[in-house]
């Protein structure tokens, strides 16, 4: 390490006037690591490229002469990411760079040749626990010969050519529950409210409450959470949401896989919510199966405005194909039970997918088109490393990164046209908007 190098320098790579997307949220994993790292007497700073310029953000960050620069990368980041790797280097060459978050887990070869360490999977405690030891030896990047990775699990990186690494860790529910609150001290939070009012309505921030998802999708990939099914203790939940509140935010994204998962859990959240009278409403996601008036109704008088469902298909067959282990019934019933309630609906679908027909991804199409849905998302499949999807198509996939959010690009050898079926989301998103103008009255 060189001298006059200091601390730890956590990078989330999103750059809003190269991708800009409807909703921001602040980047809730890296304010983890902070949080952690601080508890363990490390310096950290957060750059949260969202609202900045590229330059300004390499030039403050190389001010800072950090002995550590982490990037958490996830998909349709690796470009800013390479590309602030390179203007980093040039400007610290003492500095280690680390890689981690959801893309570098599920392909760390495409990062352990450029990045001097990849970290896979969990990082919350063995992340800050590696920058604490590494900062405290006075070790340099030169001297990464003497890492053992079985130290630190999920560690990875490149030694004479071939790829070193340690299977990642899936933090126990009590390791989980003794982690300090995500430190969100470092976010423009004025900002990420003005841009949510100004597309949503809603000064709208996120909250991740459980971990982990034990169903087996075939597109899905899950690696940072794996398949253990994991919940914190609501008091906990519930100091976190009072921080939130004092920060300005009216609305809660709870961003779980699973959050409706466990019926019990979310029974006592609701329940906790109307007796501590939380003035926040809230949106989650949610499955379409094991739903029922009552718990819906309960979520209502709770806060809840909106439901992600992950539809994905009009076919019953394409669903079978996906391994979604749901229906279309079923999927339509949720919709109905949720509308009933009185709480708004959102549905995620997923056109294009192998061994799907010209005839199914029409039935999608008209599906989305016949449901009471607020909002309604279209997406080709992008088959990530370490899915089932992936082990089908991977001896013909070339794989890179999106450029930008939901593109319709295949990275594999595909039967449908990407013009024709980018065609049929604009029309069909075209009409969406009419048919919801016209439910208002608008038209």
């Amino acid at each position: 390490m060189n001298p006059g190098h200091r601390g730890v320098t956590l990078i989330y790579p999103y750059f809003r006037n190269r991708d800009p997307v409807e909703k921001l949220f602040p980047p809730l994993g890296i304010a983890c690591l902070a949080s952690k790292l601080k508890e363990l007497g490390v310096p950290v700073i957060i750059a949260d490229c969202t609202f900045e310029d590229f330059d300004a953000v390499v030039n403050r960050i190389a001010a800072a002469r950090p002995a550590i620069v982490g990037i958490s990368i996830m998909v349709t980041m690796s470009r800013n990411a390479f590309a602030l790797l390179v203007a980093l280097r040039e400007r610290l060459p003492g500095t280690l760079f680390v890689a981690g978050g959801p893309l570098p887990t599920v392909n760390p070869a495409m990062f352990a040749n450029r990045f001097d360490l990849v970290f896979c999977g969990e990082g919350d405690v063995v992340f800050p626990q590696f920058c604490r030891d590494y900062l405290a030896q006075g070790t340099s990047p030169g001297d990464l010969l003497c890492i053992d990775p079985w130290q630190y699990p999920g560690l990875c990186f490149m030694r004479n050519n071939t790829i070193i690494s340690s299977p990642p860790v899936h933090n126990a529910s009590e390791v989980l529950d003794n982690l300090p609150l995500p430190d969100r001290s470092f976010f423009d939070h004025g900002q990420y409210q003005s841009v949510m009012a100004q597309n949503t309505g809603l000064a709208q921030t996120s909250l991740m409450v459980t971990r982990g998802c034990p169903f087996s999708c075939d597109f899905c990939s899950k690696p940072v959470w794996g398949d253990l099914f994991r919940k914190p203790p609501l008091a906990k939940v519930f100091r976190e949401i009072a921080e939130i509140r004092s920060l300005g935010y009216t609305c809660l994204w709870i961003a779980d896989d699973c959050f409706t998962l466990d019926k019990e859990y979310l029974e006592a959240f609701c329940h906790e919510m109307i007796r501590q009278d939380v003035p926040l409403a809230w949106t989650c996601l949610s499955r379409v199966d094991h739903l029922t008036e009552d718990l819906a109704g309960l979520m209502r008088r709770a806060g809840c405005i909106r439901v992600y469902l992950g539809l994905e298909s009009g076919s019953d067959e394409t669903l079978r194909l996906m391994n979604k282990r749901v229906t279309v019934e079923q999927g339509t019933e949720a919709v109905s039970l949720f509308s009933r309630a009185g709480i708004g609906t959102a549905g995620f679908f997923m056109v294009g997918y192998p061994g799907e027909t010209i005839e199914s991804v029409e039935k999608t199409f008209a599906f989305a088109l016949s449901l009471p849905l607020d909002e309604a998302w279209f997406t080709i499949p992008l088959p990530l490393p370490g899915t089932r999807l992936f082990s089908r198509v991977a001896s013909e996939a070339a794989w890179e990164d999106w450029e930008v959010s939901n593109q319709v690009k295949f990275v594999y050898p595909s039967a449908f046209d990407e013009v024709w079926l980018g065609k049929r989301i604009s029309e069909t998103m075209d009409a969406f908007r009419i048919k919801k103008a016209r439910s208002k009255g608008d038209l």
